[in-house]
């Protein structure tokens, strides 16, 4: 033991505790990224096979479509293009020519596609000279850009293939020639995306608008690179509208760029930090990330640590307020009941206390749990507000594909296109629209397109 009273003693004492602190930390880290990898793992390639003979089991019915997915079937054609008349002057099996038609026809419907041709257009532009304004005029022909060699059909679909379907540009390139016959070179497809990007900006400033009126919006973020360097890909979205950002910030301040210092409606998100601070008339936390880490606290702490006993009770309280907000939205609850459910499940959360637990996770459940406990039960007090945050979350994950595809943007005209051409197909996506007419019609619009071109009527 040191002498307390030595200078030499403290300094070492005061490293030591760092030290230790510091080890602690890591093996919570350590834990968390075991489970991760192991996850990832099971994921990947299964949870493995037992070694050994092992007995032969009946087969098992073939899989349906998981839970909740409806069923498709395909409808009959609303109408027939060509009709073919299947005749025998032989017979296929031993070449027979002695047949007797039998009254029997059997109809065999076949749906097929008929691949596109290249379609070349000379405009021969009259020009007349206008006494009024004493200048020679000219008219713009049908389906007509000016000054463009490309038509507004191939580039309508060059931006359709890239922000929907998630196709490079070389690749974009090569379907074009093989389809269709049309020569283009990969860098001339940008340039398309920027002039509809031009044409679309007065859609976007719209959208950015209309989203600040919603009653609830759900905020999410995503890593995206911008020449090389890391940027975040964040989305804003309601039931009929999408917008899309590309900021350098993972902050506070593009929250407020988008929603303003004080949001009127209720903002749905994850437990970044970067929406603690932003000003809602409500906040609801998404439950299935609370969920899934409460799932790794579990696996992580042992049956008989109290910390285990306290987040089944946590899982199972959640558990119990999703199960009410589906009892109430099908009715199958009088209001009264759920009223008295609901407070009762509130007043159980206010008083719910974690001990203080040893490693990483379980530490920053308890911190999670403390600073937003009245952001969970949000949605049991606004009928339709859900619980989780999976809207956003679906509505940004073309954006991590085309990420994993294209690597990213190249400038910041290729990151604005992104962001604008995104946010005007999913929108028109959401509301029911064709994609690529919307952006032929954008192209081909005299003057700046109505919102309601992609939000609809």
């Amino acid at each position: 033991m040191g002498d307390p009273f030595c200078p030499n003693c403290q300094e070492l004492s005061r490293q030591l505790a760092a030290r230790d602190k510091r080890i602690e930390e890591l093996e919570g880290l350590q834990a968390l990224l075991e489970y991760d990898v192991k996850e990832l793992r099971q994921r990947e390639f299964g949870k493995g096979k037992k070694k050994g003979k092992q007995e032969d089991k009946p087969p098992q019915k073939k899989r349906g479509a998981p839970f909740g997915h409806p069923g498709w079937f395909r409808k009959k054609p609303e109408r027939i293009d060509v009709t073919e008349e299947v005749t025998l002057d032989h017979c296929p099996q031993c070449g027979g020519r002695d047949l007797t038609e039998c009254e029997e026809i059997e109809e065999h419907i076949q749906e097929d596609i008929v691949l596109p041709k290249l379609k070349v257009t000379k405009y021969r532009r009259h020009h007349y000279y206008c006494k009024g304004c004493k200048e020679v005029v000219s008219g713009t022909g049908r389906e007509e850009i000016p000054h463009s060699y490309i038509g507004p059909q191939a580039k309508a679909v060059a931006a359709f293939l890239k922000y929907r379907i998630k196709v490079s540009q070389r690749d974009i390139q090569a379907i074009f020639y093989q389809l269709c016959g049309l020569r283009i070179v990969p860098s001339s497809i940008p340039g398309f995306h920027n002039q509809l990007r031009k044409r679309s900006l007065s859609l976007y400033e719209g959208l950015k608008e209309k989203i600040k009126k919603a009653p609830w919006i759900h905020a999410d973020e995503t890593g995206s690179r911008l020449d090389g360097k890391n940027h975040w890909d964040w989305v804003f979205a309601t039931v009929h509208i999408c917008l899309h950002v590309i900021r350098k910030s993972r902050g506070q301040k593009v929250v407020e760029e988008i929603l303003g210092k004080c949001y009127g409606g209720v903002l749905i998100s994850d437990f970044l930090s970067a929406y603690n601070r932003l000003e809602a008339k409500a906040k609801q936390r998404c439950l299935v990330h609370l969920l899934r880490d409460l799932k790794k606290a579990l696996e992580q702490s042992s049956v008989d640590d109290p910390v285990h006993a306290y987040c089944q009770e946590l899982k199972a309280l959640l558990q119990r307020a999703i199960k009410l907000q589906e009892q109430y939205t099908e009715g199958n609850i009088a209001e009264q009941d759920f009223v008295e459910q609901r407070d009762r499940l509130v007043e159980t959360l206010k008083d719910f206390q974690f001990p203080d637990p040893q490693k990483g996770i379980l530490r920053r459940l308890r911190k999670r749990l403390a600073r937003h406990k009245d952001e969970l039960f949000t949605f049991l007090f606004y009928p339709g507000l859900p619980y989780h945050n999976n809207h956003a979350e679906q509505l940004i994950r073309p954006s991590v594909l085309l990420r994993k595809i294209t690597f990213g943007n190249r400038s910041e005209q290729g990151a604005l296109n992104h962001s604008v051409l995104m946010s005007v197909l999913q929108t028109a996506q959401l509301n029911g629209k064709e994609a690529i007419p919307l952006l032929r019609e954008i192209l081909l619009s005299p003057q700046d397109p109505p919102l309601s071109m992609c939000l609809g009527p």
